[in-house]
């Protein structure tokens, strides 16, 4: 691939209109991070005892924080990656930098594979990808001046004189919205969302084509929030920038994204144009997330998502869709002949068992609550009885496995992991789903 591209006075993402942008500048394929769950300096030995010899830990448990990601990103767009917290947002932006060193996968950045770069080239490579921290105090040394913090890229990567560097300097600090004689004081002297635009004059100074926003947002308020995503804006268009966007706050990606990346449990389940995946969801989880946006009609009030269940431990995510333990559309067995209600009643049958959340006194009683007085017909209802035994004689354990492994687990949810290509209905954009609701459009391969 070459790394030239469309001019940036071509792109446009204010308004969420058409944009003609470059060709891709950033591809990720199938990257993985795990990390022992013992995670410190000796993760990767233990003891042999008996030998006193130090050999690998084949028995450690993994974590499995990133798994098998793949996306692209194009010359001047902002790809809004999106998800609750602990999903995995930032160890991936970490890894696609490699801050953290991947388990597998590729990170092509304009052609290379960042992945398996040796340390130099890797050193200056990075003048072209930065990344801004959430924290903008933490992020900033507080022993340093404003304006040495601004020149230290430049300085690390050699780049200009030193009258150059302090020159350059009090360029972006006008250019994000600070004043250039704010040069000589501490970062302790500037309010949050003054920080956060030194963060992003820092990020500026190596004249990067790529920069990582790590929830840059998140501890300011709102007013500021909206000033300084409108200076990224207008940075974005007067240097042509590339941004990957991670916040936990649907209406930030709104306003900043092109396109939106909705990440669960490690994994990548959507992605689509903005407003195509704001209006037209496909993942369960995705309209989950945007049901939970508030909305000023009390009237809307019922049309929330409510999850049920906990988010599951990444040491050991759930086979298949790792959203299917929580999901309220998983798709019914093939082999039972159930129709939606039916499902539906077998469904919240084994989520009350499984929180023992009512009283086993009769069979008569059981099947009335949870199924109108008469269990599913065939196999199904055959499971139904039998757990309905396990219930009786105060066994719930056993009861939750046989409803878990009979139903749960022999669906397509649990077997296969999704991942297909559904029509755009708003546009002509790719639109990536990974969940077996869609099984009759195209499978990802």
């Amino acid at each position: 691939m070459s790394a030239d591209t469309e001019p940036r006075e071509e792109l446009s993402t204010s308004e969420g209109e058409a944009v003609d942008f470059g060709e891709e500048l950033l591809e990720v394929e199938g990257l993985t991070k795990h990390f022992t769950s013992e995670d410190g300096l000796l993760a990767g030995l233990t003891l042999d005892w008996d030998g006193g010899v130090p050999r690998p830990a084949y028995d450690r448990e993994w974590v499995r924080a990133v798994d098998d990601v793949s996306f692209s990103i194009r010359k001047g767009e902002t790809l809004g990656l999106v998800g609750e917290s602990g999903c995995g947002k930032s160890t991936l932006a970490r890894t696609i930098l490699r801050l953290l060193e991947p388990t597998d996968g590729r990170v092509y950045f304009k052609g290379e594979d960042i992945a398996s770069m040796g340390s130099e080239r890797l050193r200056t490579r990075r003048k072209d990808m930065q990344m801004i921290f959430q924290d903008p105090q933490s992020s900033l040394n507080p022993r340093m001046k404003v304006g040495p913090i601004v020149e230290e890229p430049m300085r690390a990567h050699g780049m200009l004189d030193a009258e150059g560097r302090e020159e350059r300097a009090r360029e972006l600090l006008e250019k994000v919205g600070l004043d250039p004689q704010h040069y000589n004081r501490y970062p302790h002297q500037f309010s949050g969302g003054q920080r956060q635009r030194i963060n992003l004059a820092r990020a500026l100074s190596v004249n990067p084509d790529f920069i990582v926003c790590d929830e840059p947002t998140s501890a300011l308020d709102a007013s500021i929030q909206a000033q300084v995503l409108n200076t990224m804006n207008e940075l974005q268009e007067e240097f042509g920038l590339t941004y990957l966007f991670i916040s936990h706050d649907l209406s930030v990606i709104r306003h900043i994204s092109d396109r939106v990346a909705v990440m669960y449990l490690g994994h990548v389940v959507e992605v689509a144009d903005k407003e195509e995946l704001f209006e037209n969801p496909k993942h369960p989880y995705t309209e989950s997330l945007l049901s939970a946006i508030p909305v000023p009609d009390p009237r809307m009030a019922g049309r929330r998502h409510i999850l049920e269940g906990d988010v599951p431990s990444p040491i050991e995510p759930p086979s298949g869709c790792r959203f299917r333990t929580r999901c309220p559309e998983l798709v019914a067995p093939e082999e039972f002949e159930l129709d939606a209600a039916a499902w539906d009643e077998v469904r919240a049958f084994m989520r009350a068992v499984d929180r023992q959340s009512f009283e086993a006194d009769e069979p008569a009683t059981i099947r009335r609550e949870h199924f109108g007085g008469a269990v599913p017909g065939g196999r199904a209802g055959e499971i139904v009885e039998d757990a309905i035994s396990n219930v009786l004689a105060d066994e719930w354990a056993e009861a939750t496995e046989l409803l878990r492994s009979s139903f749960e687990e022999a669906s397509i949810c649990a077997r296969e992991l999704p991942a297909y290509r559904v029509d755009d209905e708003l546009g002509d954009g790719e639109h990536f789903v990974a969940c077996h609701l869609h099984r009759d459009a195209d499978q990802v391969h």
